[in-house]
């Protein structure tokens, strides 16, 4: 059953990224550059510390996440949005100094603890993004991932504490910008009709 969760969680990824390439393309997703450049640095560290170890089934997918990442970055950088604003430079200056933490550390739990700070400060852009311009992220694209991540948390033979964080905390950062997007975005609508309202009212 586990085998079949992790077929399903693998399929549903490769579907994600598929989805969030087209949405790109057709204009109903503009992703924050600066977020997308900084998950490409943490794929693509992710494929040359599996080449390291010799990891010869995980690399595959490795592999694929890591040529989807590139191919998203790439289109965001002319139909995405941000990258040069000061918050996000002052995010890669947070990111560099926990990956250089996380990279040099000896301690297994400090270097978990700053691989995740450093993936979450690089979606700050991003949950900012959401909630000024809800209708520039595509929903179905994280809730894809949600979707996937928990399947692979049902995957795992054998539970460790730094395999269920690390999928736990992958699913709640997609979560938590699907909540910003739906519920910001009805909020947004809700303004809107009611300004439309007191306009048919005034006149």
């Amino acid at each position: 059953m586990k085998n079949i969760f992790l077929i399903l969680s693998v399929a549903i990824i490769l579907w994600s990224y598929i989805l969030g390439i087209y949405s790109i393309v057709k204009g109903n997703f503009r992703p924050q550059r600066m977020t997308r450049f900084l998950i490409l640095v943490f794929s693509t560290i992710y494929v040359v510390s599996l080449l390291a170890q010799g990891d010869r089934n995980a690399i595959w997918l490795a592999l694929v996440s890591l040529i989807s990442t590139l191919i998203i970055f790439l289109l965001s950088i002319k139909k995405g949005m941000g990258g040069v604003a000061k918050l996000d430079i002052t995010v890669l200056c947070m990111v560099v100094f926990s990956i250089i933490v996380w990279k040099v550390t000896k301690n297994p739990v400090l270097g978990l603890t700053m691989s995740l700070v450093a993936d979450l400060t690089s979606y700050i852009p991003t949950f900012l993004k959401a909630w000024k311009f809800p209708e520039t992220e595509e929903w179905k694209f994280y809730a894809s991932f949600v979707l996937a991540n928990f399947l692979n948390l049902l995957s795992i033979s054998n539970y460790t504490f730094g395999k269920v964080i690390l999928q736990s905390y992958l699913l709640g950062v997609d979560a938590a910008i699907i909540l910003i997007v739906v519920l910001r975005g009805r909020i947004l609508k809700k303004n809107i009709n009611s300004n439309n309202e007191n306009r048919k009212l005034i006149k």
